[in-house]
């Protein structure tokens, strides 16, 4: 009970910092659905798309990579580590902005994006796993003040910028360059918070990770993409098979999934440093614990999105526009495999904290393979209904497929504690 006390607690503080950035498309929808026709809000939806999908592209995956390591480098070896994954991160999202503009025509055609914002994407990108990066160091060193801050400070400031652009007549772009003044003022804090300086920053460091950081970053890629690539896939194949009004119907849809997303991965956040702690202990202390926590999990989630469903279904119409209504009846589907994706994730961190990182992005590879597949398979036939279907089944696969891997970890686990307690 004191586990599931301490855990619950740790869920709420970061249930409640992580809701403070969910909020800010739900604030904003009311405003956006009607100040921007469904094409204008296709853009910006597919905006965050590839800014999101582009993240692992330009971070490498790096923020997994040092909470994977926090245990393991002393607070000197973490900051060089840090350090690095900085200068990489710069490194690629300066090469990707001039790949950019040397292919802006056929990235345009193929996105759907247009041409002259193309380098915002990247932008937008560094900025999004800076902000990650700093907020899991915050939260692997439990400072949860500057965590809560950090988060206050990137949705307030994101929302001042974005309504005073409309207000001012801009249209998508004006949401698309609030979003990155607030995301920017707030990444830079939260590296002042953590000790670091402007100057340090612009000094490359005596002492690299670059070898470590690009090895882990290629070989895990899938595993840490593995969310943003599917939601590309979804937004993608919708705008290219529905058209962009489509994919701003699936993006008005998945506002309110993303919600409980936010609580999912806050639970996944307090838990993943605890969970570490007792699979490090597990071989004297048994599994018994870490079990009965994650068949809790389980059952509270699938409430919790119930819960979150009949919430959407009644105040959707409320906070939409008219113009997008037709995408509440699509709510129950996204759930779902929001739900999955949740699931899948929870197998995943056993395999993390075991290094096994070649097996997390194999199992990441089928479902965002299985995804690709179905959702160009089902959109001909089902709609926007369709792709979601398949994100549902590809991450209910791979969850499946995934948890026969963990049930053998703790197996094994228990066995050798019953031994030593023998």
């Amino acid at each position: 009970m004191n586990a599931k006390k301490f855990l619950a607690l740790q869920s709420l503080f970061y249930g409640f910092a992580n809701s403070i950035e969910a909020l800010v498309p739900l604030l904003l929808a009311p405003i956006l659905t009607r100040m921007l026709d469904p094409t204008g809000y296709g853009v910006w939806v597919l905006f965050v798309t590839y800014a999101t999908f582009m993240r692992p592209i330009v971070g490498l995956t790096t923020q997994d990579a040092i909470r994977m390591r926090f245990l393991d480098f002393d607070q000197k070896q973490l900051d060089q580590f840090t350090h690095t994954a900085l200068l990489v991160m710069v490194a690629l999202a300066v090469f990707v902005s001039l790949a950019t503009m040397v292919f802006g025509d056929f990235i345009e055609t193929a996105t759907k994006f247009p041409k002259a914002w193309l380098v915002s994407i990247v932008i937008a990108a560094l900025l999004y796993e800076v902000f990650y990066m700093v907020l899991a160091l915050q939260q692997f060193h439990n400072r949860r003040k500057q965590f809560l801050l950090t988060q206050v400070i990137q949705a307030g400031l994101s929302m001042a910028f974005i309504v005073a652009f409309l207000t001012s007549g801009w249209d998508w772009r004006g949401v698309v360059l609030g979003r990155m003044l607030g995301m920017a003022i707030a990444a830079a804090y939260s590296l002042r918070s953590l000790g670091f300086t402007l100057p340090s920053l612009f000094r490359v460091p005596k002492r690299s990770f670059y070898r470590n950081i690009a090895s882990f970053g290629l070989v895990y890629w899938p595993a840490g993409a593995v969310v943003m690539v599917v939601g590309t896939t979804d937004k993608v194949v919708a705008a290219h098979f529905l058209g962009i009004e489509a994919s701003a119907m699936y993006g008005v849809a998945a506002l309110f999934a993303s919600a409980f997303w936010m609580v999912n991965y806050s639970f996944v956040m307090a838990w993943t440093p605890w969970l570490f702690r007792k699979l490090k202990a597990a071989a004297e202390d048994g599994m018994q614990e870490v079990v009965s926590v994650s068949a809790l999990y389980f059952v509270l989630a699938a409430l919790a999105a119930a819960s979150f469903y009949f919430f959407a279904v009644l105040f959707a119409p409320i906070i939409l526009g008219e113009a997008f209504h037709t995408a509440i009846p699509l709510l129950k589907y996204i759930m779902l495999a929001i739900v999955l994706q949740g699931f899948f994730m929870h197998n995943m961190k056993f395999l993390h904290y075991d290094k096994r990182i070649e097996m997390m992005s194999a199992f990441s590879a089928l479902a965002i393979g299985l995804n690709i597949g179905l959702s160009i398979l089902w959109a001909q036939s089902m709609g926007i209904r369709g792709i979601m279907l398949a994100t549902a089944v590809s991450f209910l696969a791979a969850f499946l497929i995934s948890g026969v891997l963990v049930i053998a970890r703790y197996a094994n686990l228990q066995k050798g504690a019953r031994t030593l307690a023998g």
